[in-house]
């Protein structure tokens, strides 16, 4: 199966680079006209457009898997200016490997005696290997601004999707640090942040499952997710579990660093909300409706039945009986600040 992270980034780099080479086609069709004759091809609009989708597509390839694998390596609680300034450099890096096979190839297949210090001194050479570093550098900044805004946010802020409410069926859960209080006073404030900081960096787990954080609040995080298809919900719960797998797997970590293992405690509730994009001073987008609070309500559930994970009636009747998790009923209760009941089942694996 592909991944789907070096998918989105492989094809943000090739729509990148069509409408860097679609701009340079405007400003310096000249340069192009110089690629093509490199290759012995007449410029035609047949020949450009086969130009530029063969170039985009090998781009994004490259240059997609090398910032695939920067996001890989590197540790995300980095800074943004640093993920950003190392992931320039790289692909500097590979853009100098590129120039110098060109080069090798131009000069063993035209048996030009050109050295390498002429080559890259060349004018057309400088201008295009800057251009392609701008671009470059551009196509990470909207890439690392998409994460720090939240995945699919930037661009539906850029395009208004959301100036005007709508309507969208999402699922929402809210994760809960248990004994926060206790775990901030043995700790003091500076280490409880980075504490923190360490448990939601492990909440990379949801990605796989598509998952979009709604907010970070003091020791809590919402996510939630577009339910399009409601078959995605096991695979959501089951990143629930692997989050308390990864923590699990970390105790030594933990316990060494901070002397104590995080656990947290979930609520989950299905439903239709408004979405709308909000603020003047900052903006963002905003879900307003139940589904929010009663997902919220029933994760303060949690600690009253003794259990790490709850969820609406509603998330039960979407489930397949095929699923692997065990539903077992608690209670229909009137949840603070509803006046209809609202029936809680705990989730088992």
């Amino acid at each position: 199966m592909i991944n789907s992270k070096w998918y989105h980034n492989v094809v943000t780099f090739t729509i990148g680079w069509v409408i860097s080479l679609l701009l340079w086609r405007l400003i310096r069709i000249d340069a192009l006209k110089g690629y093509l004759d490199i290759l012995k091809l007449e410029f035609s609009s047949f020949n450009f457009i086969v130009f530029i989708i063969i170039v985009s597509l090998f781009a994004g390839l490259i240059f997609g898997s090398v910032q695939f694998y920067n996001e890989h390596i590197t540790d995300k609680k980095s800074s943004f200016g640093f993920l950003i300034i190392k992931a320039v450099i790289s692909h500097f890096l590979i853009m100098l490997i590129l120039y110098t096979l060109l080069f090798l190839g131009i000069k063993f297949t035209s048996f030009n005696s050109i050295n390498f210090s002429d080559y890259i001194q060349n004018p057309l050479i400088l201008i295009n290997l800057l251009y392609s570093l701008i671009i470059n550098t551009i196509i990470v900044i909207v890439l690392y601004l998409n994460k720090l805004f939240g995945k699919g946010n930037l661009f539906k802020l850029f395009t208004g999707k959301f100036y005007h409410p709508k309507e969208e069926l999402r699922a929402f859960m809210f994760l809960d640090l248990q004994d926060s209080t206790k775990i901030a006073e043995n700790l003091g404030h500076i280490n409880y942040s980075q504490f923190i900081q360490d448990c939601f960096h492990d909440l990379s787990v949801f990605e796989n499952s598509k998952a979009e954080v709604y907010q970070y609040v003091g020791d809590e995080a919402v996510l939630t997710w577009e339910m399009k298809k409601t078959e995605k919900l096991p695979s959501i719960i089951a990143n629930f579990y692997l989050f308390k797998e990864r923590l699990a797997s970390k105790h030594n970590y933990y316990k060494k660093k901070y002397g104590v293992l995080p656990i947290f405690k979930a609520g989950m509730h299905i439903g239709l909300v408004t979405v709308v994009e909000v603020g003047s001073i900052k903006r963002e987008i905003a879900y307003h409706g139940d589904t929010i609070n009663i997902a919220s309500r029933i994760q303060s559930q949690c600690n009253i039945f003794e259990e790490d994970f709850l969820v609406s009636s509603t998330i039960v009747k979407y489930m397949r009986s095929e699923d692997e998790f065990v539903f077992i009923e608690q209670q229909e209760l009137v949840l603070r600040g509803k006046k209809d009941s609202t029936l809680i089942y705990s989730v088992t694996k």
